[in-house]
């Protein structure tokens, strides 16, 4: 072990001893190998993806490695710029589709009559301009949609000039200011690449991200040759890399980009978000939090419906949403009230086991669905338009409802929020918080909608 080692062993043991030493050197060995295992499970689910007990030991792998390790870097500071002011900046081709776009937001519709739903709910708010740019030499990195043309950073996620509320989602960005942006920058180029288009995004692994941000961007690049390829992220679940190929019509081929690594692009062309959902932890900010474009929205429900040539024709089932295999915000009385649905006659369903057809295909026959507020919640967007949905959540009242409200109102299903106590252990983290539902509650709603 070399001194620098030492150093790190010292500052995290306090003092090095054969004890600490024997610890870290089993913790080190054992998160190796998970990433080793988890690797090769992962192959074995895109052998066969219809093994749901390859896909639980995927999930299980995933957590215990604590997630993907960045490549060796430096820490830069650049300046930033959206976009839009980069383009006209730095003299880079830019072509608009839509721009100035509002859209009305409305109020939620709540369960719990205690719980209060502020009047700011309803408001107007911008939609993101929409435009596709046209990047010479730019530098890329997997797991974000941040690119650094001419040692400046481009990045529509940060307004320039305004403290940055939002948690940051990017793997590479390590800090930001109001003009510029300190990011850890690979210490190499891990490939040049002629051409391409830019497809990934920041929480690109997460369900509802990868459907509602990162997908509907493909309507944008219809008019592109098509032997242009896309520039994807390398390690999404089976499901996210079906929706895609769904979606990818004109059959573009796909270069995948290691988490975290940078590569240079020597003709990259950027679709933007049609649609954005920050991650606010703090006092939300109703017009800009969760802003969904109808035209994303429509586009996505639209196309998928149809390449599955789903028609809407049955429409009786009942589902439940379970997040049992997630480890955070989790419904703790879940047990109790699965039972009480299975003799309702719903469904108990774990989309993360099934491949993205087939969810869309259960969701598309739903007369209701309930669910725990998360990723899995985002198919409803697929149910028939006179399904009904009951979201529960946890009671944190800095929780902005629009991110699923809105995402209801213009795919057209009925959704209520029911909420429940916030575990008081969690209370700092309430956002995220697990939580109890009140039984009576719920059973009220179901005798409601039997009748």
């Amino acid at each position: 072990m070399g001194d620098q080692g030492k150093m790190k062993l010292q500052k995290l043991y306090k003092k090095l001893t054969m004890a600490n030493l024997l610890n870290w050197f089993a913790m080190r060995l054992f998160h190796v190998a998970s990433r080793f295992c988890a690797g090769l499970v992962g192959k074995a689910v895109k052998l066969d993806p219809t093994r749901v007990i390859f896909q639980k030991n995927l999930l299980s792998l995933n957590k215990v490695s604590g997630g993907r390790a960045l490549p060796k870097s430096r820490k830069r500071t650049f300046p930033f710029y959206s976009f839009a002011e980069g383009c006209k900046l730095l003299d880079q081709k830019i072509n608009y589709f839509d721009q100035n776009q509002t859209i009305s937001l409305s109020l939620p519709k709540v369960i719990n009559e205690d719980f209060k739903v502020s009047s700011e709910y309803k408001c107007e708010a911008k939609l993101p301009d929409t435009y596709l740019a046209e990047l010479d030499n730019a530098i890329i990195f997997g797991g974000t949609d941040l690119v650094i043309v001419q040692d400046t950073v481009l990045y529509d996620e940060v307004k320039r000039g305004e403290e940055y509320i939002y948690g940051i989602k990017s793997p590479v960005v390590d800090k930001i200011d109001f003009q510029s942006v300190t990011i850890k920058l690979p210490k190499k180029i891990t490939k040049t690449i002629d051409c391409g288009i830019h497809f990934a995004k920041d929480h690109s692994r997460n369900y509802f991200h990868w459907i509602v941000e990162c997908l509907p961007r493909l309507s944008l690049i219809k008019n592109l040759d098509k032997k242009i390829p896309l520039l994807v992220d390398e390690d999404l679940p089976p499901q996210f890399y079906e929706a895609l190929q769904l979606l990818n019509e004109e059959g573009r081929e796909l270069i995948k980009l290691k988490f975290g690594e940078s590569y240079k692009v020597k003709k990259l062309y950027y679709p933007p978000q049609l649609s954005i959902l920050h991650d606010n932890y703090g006092v939300p900010i109703y017009h800009q939090d969760a802003i969904y474009s109808p035209k994303a929205i429509n586009y996505i429900r639209d196309t998928v419906l149809k390449s599955l040539n789903i028609a809407h024709n049955k429409n009786n089932r009942k589902i439940y949403v379970s997040r049992k295999n997630s480890d955070y915000r989790q419904l703790l009385n879940s047990t109790e009230i699965e039972n009480i649905l299975v003799k309702y006659g719903f469904e108990i369903l774990c989309p993360e086991y099934l491949s993205f057809a087939a969810q869309v295909e259960v969701f598309s026959q739903a007369q209701i669905i309930i669910g725990q507020s998360g990723a899995g919640m985002a198919n409803f967007m697929f149910a028939p338009k006179n399904c009904k949905v009951i979201m529960m959540a946890g009671d944190d009242p800095n929780t902005n409802l629009h991110g699923f409200h809105m995402l209801a109102e213009l795919t057209g299903v009925s959704l209520k929020f029911l909420f429940g106590n916030c575990a008081p252990i969690a209370r700092k983290f309430s956002l995220h918080a697990d939580f109890y539902i009140d039984v009576g509650l719920l059973l009220e709603q179901l005798n409601g909608m039997e009748e």
